[in-house]
Formats: structure tokens, C-alpha cells, sequence
């Protein structure tokens, strides 16, 4: 990977992918706190509660890694 200059074809790949984890994480998060909602059962609503915690850290793990990442091209 290149630290300084253009990014590479392949670099330009892995952002996209960066974005497209993040959306899943946060689609999986919104998808998960509805099915707690619609949830009868504690149990099973706390299931659903600890499975959008989960994608919750998936996301703020994503995101480091994504800010390191970034780090290597943009400068501010």
C-alpha cells in the first residue's frame, strides 16, 4: 500500500469495501433491534438485543480500522 500519493486500484477496492462492511454492520443493527421489538419472549428478546450489541462492535471495531487506514492517504 502506498503511505503517500495516489492510492492504488486495489486500495481504492478496500475502502469500497470498508463502506460496504459498514453498511451491512448497521443494516444487521437495525434489522436485529427490530426483531427485539417484535419479540414476545424476554429470552428471545434478549437474543436479538446482544446480537445488535454485537454488529454495534463489529462497527466501532470497522471503523478504527477504517480511520487507520484512511490515515495513510488523507492528511489533514
Amino acid at each position: 500500500m502506498s503511505a503517500h500519493g495516489p492510492m492504488t486500484d486495489r486500495e481504492k477496492q478496500l475502502f469500497e469495501a470498508f463502506k460496504v462492511a459498514l453498511d451491512a454492520e448497521r443494516a444487521a443493527q437495525g434489522k436485529y433491534g427490530e426483531m427485539a421489538a417484535m419479540a414476545d419472549a424476554p429470552e428471545i428478546r434478549r437474543v436479538f438485543e446482544q446480537f445488535q450489541r454485537d454488529e454495534a462492535e463489529h462497527e466501532e471495531g470497522l471503523l478504527r480500522l477504517y480511520g487507520d487506514f484512511k490515515a495513510r492517504f488523507i492528511r489533514e
